[in-house]
């Protein structure tokens, strides 16, 4: 595993588990007074700008994207590639009725945008309609879910992440491969491959585990723009 931080090359790696993540969240916000659509746009742009290091100029990406805060994040990395000139393409792994806050709000200005968007249902295989009009090159931005998954995921969504690891496509996972656990670093059933990860603020503690190393391709740190004495105060002791 590798991690970087260009801006800060001697940065001294901070490490998370679930609930300090979710405290840094509710604090940026609380204490701090950093909206959610703040930190969603930062952390969307941190994403996009992975992602076209791995693509040619004009080549296409899929986001995969859920209805939480990951997902909203996928949505901002949406805009961000198509305003580079990326061919791109959403597929929403919940019904948009799902969205709520900043993801819903994210997911206005796709709409408005008009940026081709389908939703995954077990009736329409559009990831192999994707598939079949893409090239091996083109990229898949995983934003279906973040660190607070703490469940099996149904039937659809494994059946969707078996596919992308199938595909031979090179896939950006958003904070944490979906379907890996936060705290232990395992499937939860299944969980995407990544050839790269952008994990905000810091590395997560099940990113220790060496089962998680086969999921989480290279790792890079990625700034929501969270304080950083809050990140500090908030890290594992170590």
């Amino acid at each position: 595993m590798s991690s970087t931080h260009p801006e800060i090359p001697n940065r001294p790696m901070l490490w998370f588990s679930r609930a300090q993540l979710m405290q840094i969240d509710q604090r940026a916000v609380e204490d701090f007074g950093i909206p959610v659509l703040v930190l969603m746009e930062n952390a969307g742009r941190e994403v996009a700008q992975v992602a076209r290091s791995y693509m040619m100029e004009g080549s296409s990406v899929l986001i995969l994207a859920g209805a939480g805060n990951n997902g909203g994040d996928g949505l901002v990395a949406a805009r961000h590639l198509a305003n580079h000139g990326h061919r791109v393409t959403i597929l929403l792994t919940v019904d948009e009725h799902k969205f709520t806050g900043a993801a819903l709000t994210q997911l206005q200005i796709i709409r408005k945008m008009g940026i081709p968007l389908a939703i995954l249902t077990p009736q329409q295989d559009a990831f192999t309609q994707w598939l079949e009009n893409s090239d091996v090159g083109d990229a898949v931005v995983d934003a279906i879910f973040g660190t607070g998954l703490n469940r099996p995921l149904d039937e659809v969504t494994q059946d969707l992440i078996a596919q992308v690891n199938q595909s031979n496509r090179r896939v950006i996972s958003v904070d944490i491969p979906s379907g890996l656990d936060c705290d232990m670093g395992r499937p939860m059933g299944v969980a995407v491959q990544a050839a790269h990860t952008i994990s905000f603020c810091g590395m997560k503690i099940g990113f220790e585990s060496a089962e998680a190393i086969s999921y989480l391709g290279q790792i890079s740190i990625g700034d929501i723009g969270a304080p950083q004495a809050l990140l500090q105060a908030c890290a594992q002791t170590r």
